[in-house]
């Protein structure tokens, strides 16, 4: 198995979010995580050091790696890492008060999420302690982009060694649209490799709380989102409402940009059209 490797932004003005220790319990043995903090003005670069060796001695035996970056903007400055360092996933806090908090959740959280090269797991603010990674639930809506959120929970799947569960949230509760979605489903799950062999459809005008309420007594769940779903017909249901799933998720959220889905995405989004 080829190591994997984990970027975890911390804000030094805001210590004790459980962005690292959550990364640092889902990482394999074969998994280095890489903790960074951005100097900013204000903030003298031997407090951040300090802090980045205080964070890492939080995780004695773990492979954990410190790094203080400097630049002009919180956002631009970790963006460059990210294409730099090509990590296999940015695991980053949702809900402090500081610039990575507002970063997530507020007005430039899609200059991040949409903009990076690697997924980005996010942390909300009920976000219960997470253990071993025990199952992937991505949520599909035909949209090239929540399929291209699938290609990466395959790979991450394989090389993690956990279960895929696909699930689609519709509106309608007839039972022959019902039939209709989970065979819709049960051929999209024979396309990904390997195989998907658990799918579900799920019933609710809103879609965050309906994606929530099915992952919340599920330990070592991670939901999978497409950063800008949006299926024919409907409404933006994935992209729109990330914010709102990320903030009462119980679990995190892995969200997946245009930019760090492969073309494998594109190429089932392409099977699924008749």
């Amino acid at each position: 198995m080829n190591p994997l490797r984990f970027l975890v932004p911390l804000d030094p003005a805001h210590p004790s979010m459980p962005a690292a220790q959550i990364a640092v319990a889902l990482a394999t043995p074969a998994t280095t995580v890489e903790l960074v903090a951005v100097t900013t003005a204000g903030l003298p670069a031997e407090v951040v050091d300090t802090f980045l060796a205080e964070e890492a001695n939080r995780f004695p035996g773990a492979a954990v790696e410190v790094r203080r970056l400097e630049g002009p903007g919180v956002v631009d400055v970790l963006l460059h890492h990210i294409t730099s360092t090509d990590p296999d996933l940015v695991v980053l806090d949702s809900h402090g008060r500081g610039p990575l908090g507002e970063l997530v959740l507020g007005s430039v959280s899609a200059d991040l999420v949409r903009s990076s090269s690697a997924p980005t797991l996010l942390i909300g603010p009920v976000c219960e302690p997470v253990g071993e990674l025990r199952r992937l639930t991505v949520a599909v809506d035909g949209s090239s982009d929540s399929l291209g959120a699938l290609d990466v929970a395959s790979g991450l799947s394989r090389r993690f060694g956990v279960p895929i569960e696909l699930v689609e949230v519709t509106d309608e509760m007839a039972y022959t649209s019902d039939v209709a979605e989970s065979a819709e489903l049960h051929r999209l799950a024979l396309r990904v490799d390997p195989p998907v062999r658990s799918w579900d459809v799920l019933h609710g005008h809103d879609v965050p709380r309906a994606l929530i309420d099915h992952v919340r007594f599920e330990p070592g769940a991670v939901l999978v989102l497409g950063s800008h779903g949006r299926s024919a017909g409907r409404p933006n249901v994935l992209g729109g409402t990330a914010a709102r799933t990320v903030r009462h998720s119980t679990v995190p959220v892995l969200v997946v940009s245009p930019q760090a889905a492969s073309d494998e995405g594109h190429r089932l989004a392409g099977a699924e059209r008749p």
